[in-house]
């Protein structure tokens, strides 16, 4: 007798696991920092690894679970092997943010030449992208729609 209640309890708790689909996300809206650099360089500067550290640290805190990290490493056309040095860009922040202990199931690069906007802005940059991630790949549903019955 007791052997079947343990059963039915257990396929019950396995039942109602299937049965609650996630209501959210499967990830967390990216998060994202710039990091500059001089011309003709791919060295990150002291000021700029010092932001991407409190930064990185903050992400820590803020999420432990880290789905995506993204990075898109940008040169201008003007500079020296242009395309070579924007990969060269996002390959040396990817391995700070290792150092940094940021890391995601997914994560990649791509070097770019930037095309000027009408934003000014610099294209000696890489752009870090990040997706914090939710446990079983299920976030909360911060913004749920109301049920009618």
């Amino acid at each position: 007798m007791v052997t079947k209640l343990l059963t039915a309890v257990a396929l019950t708790l396995i039942c109602s696991h299937a049965a609650l689909a996630c209501d959210g996300s499967s990830n967390m809206p990216a998060h994202y920092i710039d990091i500059t650099f001089d011309t003709d360089s791919s060295v990150i500067s002291s000021t700029e690894l010092s932001r991407l550290s409190m930064w990185s640290g903050d992400m820590h805190k803020r999420f432990p679970i880290i789905d995506t990290v993204w990075l898109v490493g940008l040169a201008e056309k003007n500079e020296r092997d242009a395309q070579q040095l924007a990969t060269r860009r996002a390959e040396n922040v990817m391995a700070a943010l290792g150092q940094f202990s940021i890391r995601g199931e997914k994560s990649d690069f791509m070097g770019h030449i930037f095309k000027p906007d009408e934003f000014g802005q610099s294209g000696r940059r890489v752009e870090v992208n990040v997706s914090p991630g939710c446990p079983d790949h299920c976030c909360p549903n911060l913004n749920p729609i109301p049920r009618t019955h």
